[in-house]
């Protein structure tokens, strides 16, 4: 395979929760450090490289966790510091080459199919990229570079490498590498479908070029079968594939999901949580200049979950007035019986303001002023910033990012 084929990279942060903590803080660095979602919470979300040596992994229990690394010291994740970091990293890359695709907050694909009169060597385009990076972010920052021909590999190829290496996977060595690896060094197989896969004898990838069509289609279905078969033969999956089309295509739906501490029966603290969860989608639709028409809310409990939406003739952009459809009219229509600790809402067909006809209601034009005065504040000093009077005693839940950057639009990634 001629070298200027090798186009794709994948670049892989180490550790990214923690190794950011470990840079900020050089007493943190060399020790065993487990990332929680917040104070006082059981799951691990993220260790730092020390850690993971001592077999504690992304999920675990806390306890498990302490068991394996007695000497564990627990952080609480601060989500709007690895976003600003996310946003550094992309300034980075976009930089250097003009094909770049955020794939989640520590990880992107960049294709240097454009620039390879600059970069004739994708391996020497990496080391770049990681000098880069500890330039910006610090010496304690390292990376993975994974370099192939398609997504799918590269990505692979950043799973396998050392620590702050770059890995390069090529037709030659291609099928010796899918042979020599686990499903969970491949993008888009889960636990789920490993085990599956394994109970059918097959415990690697390039095993599953071993099964018929038939007996892929009859076990996995349609879609998988296909998915499968692809990942077999070290093609990019159809999710991998569709991430360019994705790039330009407007988000069609917004949703916060929140777990509380523990089993809420006040409704006084349920309206709250609902609101706090409304508050913060509706302005990420507004900052998106976007409205929806279809509400939904979702709550789960003592192993029970209710749930219910409604698709409007009309479309809806401020906070005020979603809050009122899933409170007063979705969830006080419906008899509580069972104890609350998952929260859950969404609105979804959303359009761009700008196609929609604007409504001659004087109340809907001073709604949209206030929320526009309150979007200028949340702006500038942050979310919750300004509240209503019923919320001054609660404890705010503070806008978390998915690792995967769903609203990736909202993000400006």
């Amino acid at each position: 395979m001629k070298a200027n084929s090798l186009r794709i990279l994948h670049v892989d942060i180490n550790s990214y929760f923690a190794t950011l903590l470990q840079q900020e803080n050089p007493a943190l660095r060399g020790r065993s450090v487990g990332v929680l979602k917040s104070a006082g919470r059981s799951c691990v979300i993220a260790a730092s490289k020390e850690a993971k040596k001592k077999g504690v992994t992304t999920g675990m229990l806390l306890s498990e966790a302490k068991r394996l690394a007695p000497d564990l010291i627990t952080v609480a994740a601060e989500f709007d510091r690895y976003l600003d970091t996310t946003r550094r990293l992309n300034k980075i890359f976009t930089n250097l080459a003009p094909s770049v695709h955020i794939f989640s907050l520590d990880e992107a694909f960049i294709d240097i199919s454009d620039c390879m009169c600059l970069y004739p060597e994708a391996e020497v385009f990496g080391r770049l990229i990681q000098s880069q990076i500890k330039a910006e972010l610090g010496e304690w920052v390292t990376c993975n570079v994974g370099i192939s021909y398609n997504r799918l590999l590269s990505k692979i190829a950043s799973e396998i490498a050392p620590p702050n290496s770059v890995f390069t996977i090529t037709e030659s060595n291609k099928d010796a590498i899918l042979a020599s690896i686990t499903f969970k060094d491949v993008c888009g197989i889960g636990y789920a479908l490993g085990a599956k896969l394994e109970q059918l004898g097959i415990t690697h990838p390039y095993g599953i070029n071993f099964l018929s069509d038939v007996e892929l289609a009859t076990t996995f279905g349609p879609f998988w079968s296909g998915e499968l078969r692809r990942i077999g033969r070290g093609e990019n999956s159809k999710s991998l594939s569709l991430l360019d089309e994705q790039i330009d295509k407007p988000m069609k739906s917004a949703g916060r999901t929140s777990t509380a501490y523990s089993l809420c029966d006040s409704e006084v603290e349920i309206k709250q949580t609902l609101y706090n969860l409304t508050t913060e989608v509706m302005y990420k639709v507004r900052k998106m200049q976007m409205a929806g028409r279809q509400v939904g809310i979702s709550l789960w409990g003592e192993g029970k979950k209710w749930s219910d939406h409604r698709t409007l003739s009309y479309y809806v952009s401020h906070t005020q007035e979603l809050f009122h459809l899933l409170y007063h009219q979705l969830y006080l229509s419906w008899v509580r019986h069972f104890k609350i600790i998952r929260y859950g809402v969404f609105i979804s067909q959303l359009q761009p303001v700008a196609q929609l006809s604007t409504t001659l209601l004087p109340e809907w034009h001073r709604q949209e002023r206030v929320n526009q005065a309150i979007d200028e504040v949340t702006e500038k000093y942050g979310l919750f910033t300004i509240k209503p009077a019923t919320m001054l005693r609660f404890k705010m839940i503070r806008p978390e990012v998915t690792g995967y950057l769903g609203d990736k639009k909202y993000y400006g990634l």
